[in-house]
């Protein structure tokens, strides 16, 4: 066997453990981080936020957990549409409570995708 040929086969074969890495990393463990889009929120107002894969692609269907306004210990969860978007409505703000933000935004992760959180708050303000 030639030389040339000998380095175009072991040229292939390095061609082809490279896609197979690459695919396996874009299929697997992939990364997520959140985006919420405010910080204040008017009560009875509306805000979103986006879960994105590393690649900055929505990522559709998965839950989001968060703590409303006054119950730091129960969360609440929500779902992101078929682009990665979710939005809570209706924002409450509790007069008897120190703790009127919306807080602990996260994503549990599954076998595709990395968990992550987003660390901000989203503060209710009264009318």
């Amino acid at each position: 066997m030639e030389k040339q040929s000998k380095y175009l086969i072991l040229l292939i074969v390095i061609f082809v453990i490279c896609i197979g890495v690459f695919l396996y990393q874009y299929n697997n463990d992939v990364v997520t981080f959140m985006i919420v889009n405010e910080t204040q929120v008017a009560e009875n107002g509306s805000f979103s936020g986006i879960l994105m894969d590393s690649y900055s692609r929505g990522v559709a269907n998965k839950t989001i957990t968060y703590h409303p306004p006054g119950n730091q210990t129960g969360e609440v969860n929500v779902t992101t549409d078929e682009n990665g978007e979710f939005s809570i409505r209706n924002a409450v703000y509790t007069s008897n409570s120190n703790a009127n933000y919306y807080s602990n935004f996260t994503f549990a992760g599954d076998d595709k995708y990395k968990g992550c959180s987003y660390d901000g708050n989203v503060t209710v303000i009264a009318k």
